[in-house]
């Protein structure tokens, strides 16, 4: 017959051994935006849109490193951020009712417009990488549903989808040069 110390033991040793397999979670990192305009890439694409004007789809277009937007913490924990229009920051990305991110009038009461952004890297800030990448491999996860920003093929807006580690959903943040 076991002994209750060897029982103990035994069931301690099991949970030390499912403990050490249990997978660690990535490290992550939240950019400091400070201000500046950015540039949102994906590979060989960049968020951009045709006109700043309510309503106006965001298209992908070659990666230029125009800055075409500014990205401000919101103030909430865990941080949120508004992505604004360079050109006029009373509009906002949104998402609008098919999952397609467009601009609308910035509503403070509208959780559509809120991001949560996570990245694989980060560098101290906007100002310290004049001219380039600041934060990589960058997921834009929208506060109300929980879907990845992400670019389709060739010709699609931006749109959301669930959340899945593919380079669709992969956004690096620059500065422009």
């Amino acid at each position: 017959m076991l002994s209750a110390s060897t029982i103990v033991l035994s069931f301690g040793l099991l949970f030390a051994n499912l403990a050490a397999a249990t997978p660690t979670p990535r490290a992550s990192c939240g950019p400091s935006f400070e201000g500046g305009g950015v540039s949102i890439v994906a590979g060989s694409v960049e968020w951009s849109v045709s006109s700043a004007v309510a309503g106006t789809a965001l298209d992908h277009t070659p990666k230029n490193d125009a800055a075409e937007w500014h990205v401000q913490q919101t103030g909430t924990t865990p941080p949120t951020y508004l992505v604004k229009d360079i050109n006029n920051n009373e509009l906002v990305v949104g998402i609008g009712a098919d999952g397609l991110l467009t601009l609308e009038q910035i509503d403070a009461t509208k959780p559509t417009q809120m991001w949560a952004i996570s990245c694989d890297s980060c560098s101290s800030g906007a100002s310290s990488a004049p001219g380039g990448k600041y934060a990589s491999g960058c997921k834009i996860i929208s506060a109300s549903t929980g879907a990845c920003a992400e670019v389709q093929h060739a010709g699609a807006h931006i749109s959301t989808n669930q959340c899945a580690p593919v380079v669709a959903q992969n956004w690096d943040f620059g500065t422009a040069p």
